[in-house]
Parts: C-alpha cells; structure tokens; sequence
C-alpha cells in the first residue's frame, strides 16, 4: 500500500467511525433530532427566566403559565417534573425579562482564534454560544474551520449532512450577494449556526484572484453587518493559523478572543497570533474600521501546584492585562461529552452525565468564565457612547 493510499485509508475509517458514532446517538444527528431533553427545576427556571420562585408559582396559578407537570412517583408530595428550555423561553416572554442589547446599539462580533490545534478554542466556541442562549441572548455562531468541529457540536456534519453549499464558501467567493443562504437553525432557542466544511480550504487558493465586493480582509465584516441586527452577539469560530480567514475574523470582530492553553507551546503560537494582529493593525497594515479589544482565555488548566498556574502567572507577567481572570479548567466532563456528541449543557440527567458533583464542577467553571466574558467584555460595548 502506498502512502497516498494509506492515509485515504486512515481518513475513510475515522470518517466511517464519526458518522458510526453519530448515527448510533442520534440517529443521523441533524439539528432536528437534538431534541433538548433536559429539564430545569423550578429554582434554576426562575433564576433564567430573571424571576423569582413566587413569581412562577403565581402567575401558574393566575393561569399566564401553563398548568406544572408532575412527575408519577411513589413521594408522598408532588414532584415537578422540571421546565423545558421552551418553557423558560415562554417565562421571558410573560415576564417580559428576555435580555437583549440597547436597541440603539449593535450586535457584539466575538471570535475566538487559537495559534495552533487543541486549544480548546471550538468547545469554548460552543459552549459560550449555548451558554448565551440559555441566558436569552440571540446568538450566531459562524464556523469558517474547515475541520467543522463547531457545527458538529449542533448536528451539521460534512459527512452526513452539510455541504459547502452550506457555508460562507460561495459569498466569501464574490458569488453571493448575503450571508442569508447560509444561517440554519439549531435546536437551541435563539441560536443560529452557519456550518462549515472542507471545502471551506478553498478560501486561502481562491480568494486573493476573485472578484469581491469588499476588500479581501473585509469580506467576512461585511457579511456579518448585513444580518448582525438580528442577534446580540455574533462568535467566530476559525482555523488554528495565519491565513485569510483567520485575518477576517479578527477584523470583523469587536472582541478577539485568544484561545491559550497554559503550555509553553501554545504561548509561542499565541505570540505568532499576535503578530498577526499588530501586522493588521500596523500603520501600513491593511485598511480597518476599527481595531477590536483583544484578551486570552487561558486553557487546559490544572491544579494549583500544577505547571500550567505557574505558566499562568509567568503570562499574567509578560501579557499585563491581556489574561482574562478566569479560565477553562481541565474537566474530563467535556470529553465525556464529546464522546455522547453533545455538551454539557446538553447533558439531560444522570444516564448522559457522570456524578453530579463532577458536572456541577464543570458547569461551575464555564459560569465564571462566561459571565466575565459577558459582564466585563460584551456589556461595556453596550454601554458606550
């Protein structure tokens, strides 16, 4: 076997392997059949839908809510059986406390770049995005990696069910006037995803020779602005390198995010990312509207003893301010959920997730993470003038 055929041969039994694994979950694991079955108490409902208990309780029985399920259980009390997301949805709306930008302001660009590979920048992508919705935030995710991780996370996958007719490919290309044709819907209220895929490889041979409507860094900016008043925030999901997608993202975006594991490795190839950055920023870099706040995720880290805080604080050193104070921690729930296709917020009870504790833990770190994200980035963006 030559090696040429050998690798075809590698890539044709993991691609058989995924899609194996997908159908076996999910059937074959369109948006459609990740149905959300996890259920919320009345507690964590109240705090989502920005009420308290009482209020629930009151409005159920003044009937501006529907009528509680309960649960068939031998307890002598009655047992709820938990509000869907769809429920805590309707709550916002009777409640009027769906969040939402100033009308007078725009939508958030969020992207979240990574020097190199396995940085967690797409679970970080993902569960943002989820995590966002579940707050109430209209959220767009737009995935221009041609691996495709992040729109697996919500069901289009390049082996199954997504094509590049499917992506930015075609607008990206100059043969689209919008970004429109490429939006599809997630299982997740108020999240829109636009798929990638391989094909999306394309954009670094044919771009730079076609005809385009904006110039070749803006062309994603601009596609963004067309139907960023829909959302509140926007998060991009790229390649781990120095490419032509990797330069749109970051000049279409308000915040850049810089995906980091703690590991003297990705410190270098953060520090290639930003060269990019101060190269497109220079004074004879190219033409921009403006320059975004860029900040690090620290990633993968460990224990307090372990080498990856005291890379962190080595970071904090050399980068002043660019680490954001909270960071993703290594929690084997993620891969876990991974593995069942699916994240943890995803994860509905006991029979998808392993101990309670442990995926209370994981959540615990993504709220920190998240709410900074949201509390000292996206907000102040709201607020200005």
């Amino acid at each position: 076997m030559s090696l040429h055929e050998q690798m075809q041969a590698c890539i044709s039994e993991a691609n058989n392997w995924m899609s194996d694994r997908a159908k076996k979950k999910f059937g074959d694991d369109s948006p459609a059949a990740r149905i959300l079955k996890r259920r919320f108490g009345i507690n964590e409902a109240a705090e989502l839908a920005g009420v308290t208990r009482q209020s629930i309780v009151k409005a159920e029985k003044e009937g501006r809510l529907p009528t509680p399920e309960y649960k068939d259980t031998k307890a002598n009390r009655p047992v709820r059986k938990g509000f869907t997301l769809a429920q805590i949805e309707n709550m916002r709306e009777v409640f009027g406390t769906r969040p939402h930008r100033p009308e007078d302001m725009e939508a958030v660009v969020l992207s979240i770049p990574g020097g190199k590979g396995g940085c967690w920048k797409t679970s970080t992508a993902a569960h943002l995005a989820q995590w966002l919705s579940l707050k109430g935030y209209r959220v767009w995710c737009i995935d221009i990696d041609p691996q495709a991780h992040l729109s697996m996370y919500f069901g289009y996958h390049p082996e199954i069910n997504t094509t590049a007719e499917d992506t930015v490919l075609d607008y990206m290309l100059g043969d689209k006037d919008d970004l429109s044709y490429c939006v599809r819907e997630t299982a997740w209220p108020n999240l829109h995803i636009t798929p990638s895929h391989l094909q999306l490889q394309r954009l670094e041979r044919e771009m730079p020779e076609a005809e385009l409507e904006h110039q070749l860094h803006q062309m994603l900016q601009a596609g963004i602005d067309g139907l960023k008043d829909h959302y509140d925030i926007v998060i991009v999901d790229g390649h781990p390198d120095l490419g032509i997608g990797t330069t749109n993202m970051i000049c279409a975006s308000d915040i850049t995010l810089i995906a980091t594991s703690t590991e003297v490795n990705d410190i270098n190839s953060t520090c290639q990312l930003m060269g990019l950055i101060s190269d497109i920023y220079a004074p004879n870099g190219v033409e921009c509207t403006h320059e975004p706040i860029v900040r690090v995720l620290p990633t993968k880290l460990g224990g307090s003893n372990t080498s990856s805080n005291q890379n962190l604080l080595d970071m904090r050193q050399f980068w002043g301010g660019l680490p954001i104070l909270n960071g993703c921690y290594h929690t084997d729930e993620v891969g876990k959920g991974q593995r069942r296709m699916a994240t943890i917020y995803e994860q509905a009870d006991s029979s998808e997730r392993s101990t309670p504790a442990a995926w209370k833990r994981a959540t615990d770190i993504f709220d920190a993470t998240f709410n900074e994200i949201l509390n000292d980035l996206i907000k102040p963006l709201w607020a200005e003038e």
